[in-house]
């Protein structure tokens, strides 16, 4: 896997499609990198600071269980390709109402 290649696992079907594919883009803007990174410092979920810029985006098709569901797949090897490490699962997530819980990240090394 790439640095910048997202590798699906169980989402391949989602990842091969437009929206899998913007996501994974969407995902990797130094922006969204940067509020990913905070939210982890702060030892909020990851996916925290994206809910509503993801619906503004992508609209209800974000909303779709499995959807959520490789976002957070896609956070993790985006975090983990920055040098943070999985800390915590299941920690709820307090703004938005697209992701009710999510993982927290710990930094492990320098990118």
């Amino acid at each position: 896997m790439s640095a910048h290649t997202y590798d699906p696992d169980r989402f391949t079907d989602l990842a091969d499609t437009p929206l899998g594919r913007d996501l994974w883009s969407f995902l990797n803007e130094p922006d969204n990198v940067l509020r990913m990174e905070t939210a982890s410092e702060l030892d909020r979920p990851a996916v925290e600071p994206l809910a509503t810029r993801l619906v503004a985006r992508f609209g209800e098709d974000v909303r779709a269980h499995r959807v959520k569901q490789m976002v957070g797949h896609m956070a993790r090897q985006v975090m983990r390709r920055r040098g943070f490490a999985l800390d915590k699962q299941g920690v709820r997530v307090r703004t938005g109402d697209l992701f009710t819980r999510g993982s927290c990240y710990v930094r492990w090394e320098t990118p």
